[in-house]
């Protein structure tokens, strides 16, 4: 039995190179599912194959397949489309991605190797481009650092959100600061206020500097009320000559040189006798 020898590569990436050997009665739905394993991509979506000219231009469908599904090319050999020694075809997979490869028979040989398994990958070169191509989505969130003057930056309103939910944090709010000038307006009022001047009550002021005038002289009053009774204090601190007796004898009867009378009146004298 004859061996077949594709060639395929990709219709954009012209370095990727693959070589395939097949069996002459072997299908497309062998060189299907063969091709896309060696290029490391799945059997998921729809494959198609044409056939193709000398200058790589689409001709007529042979048919399609994906998958595990059922399909006509199945049972249609390889060497059913095969009329040039370097036949060509197109293979189109995944109608979204547009994946578009090119096969070309570069080689027949008469005999089989020696216990080899075909389909068999004779010749590889080039890393294939990735199936899918990744969307890099960089996730966003809230800001929570402080800026520049040290406050949190408030947080967006979201689409459709709920007005009464909004009422209600912005009453919990207010609740909040009620509670914190609570014990401080508590606070202000036990502490107790000055004590306003009083004024008589028929004394009519006119003008700013009399009421100015008036508190002065009141000033005045306190001050001299306050100086009259230190003076009086001083002086009963150190006392008067007042009635207690002199610490050195002021005339008493006990006095032990009988100087009570003084030398002036008549008294008793030892030498008298």
């Amino acid at each position: 039995m004859s061996i077949l020898r594709f060639r395929i590569t990709f219709d954009d990436y012209d370095d990727i190179q693959r070589d395939i050997d097949f069996k002459a009665d072997q299908t497309f739905a062998d060189l299907f599912i063969e091709l896309l394993k060696s290029v490391g991509f799945d059997n998921k979506h729809k494959g198609t194959f044409w056939l193709a000219d000398h200058n790589w231009r689409k001709g007529t469908l042979i048919g399609e397949i994906q998958g595990e599904g059922d399909s006509i090319l199945k049972k249609t050999e390889l060497v059913d489309h095969i009329d040039d020694p370097h036949q060509k075809f197109m293979f189109t997979y995944d109608e979204d991605a547009r994946w578009n490869f090119n096969i070309e028979l570069i080689r027949v040989m008469s005999n089989p190797e020696y216990r080899v398994t075909y389909p068999k990958v004779s010749f590889s070169v080039g890393i294939p481009p990735v199936q899918y191509k990744e969307i890099l989505v960089i996730p966003t969130r809230e800001r929570t650092e402080p800026d520049g003057r040290g406050r949190k930056p408030k947080a967006a309103k979201i689409e459709g959100e709920n007005e009464d939910d909004l009422s209600m944090l912005l009453a919990r709010m207010t609740d909040d600061e009620d509670e914190e000038d609570g014990p401080l307006a508590e606070i202000a009022d036990d502490e107790p206020e000055p004590d306003p001047l009083e004024l008589p009550a028929d004394l009519e002021l006119e003008t700013d500097n009399e009421i100015a005038k008036l508190a002065e002289e009141f000033n005045n009053t306190i001050e001299t009320d306050n100086s009259s009774h230190s003076e009086e204090d001083e002086d009963d601190s150190y006392g008067g000559f007042g009635d207690d007796e002199d610490e050195f004898g002021g005339g008493g009867e006990d006095d032990e040189y009988g100087s009570g009378g003084g030398y002036g009146r008549g008294g008793g004298s030892d030498y008298d006798e």
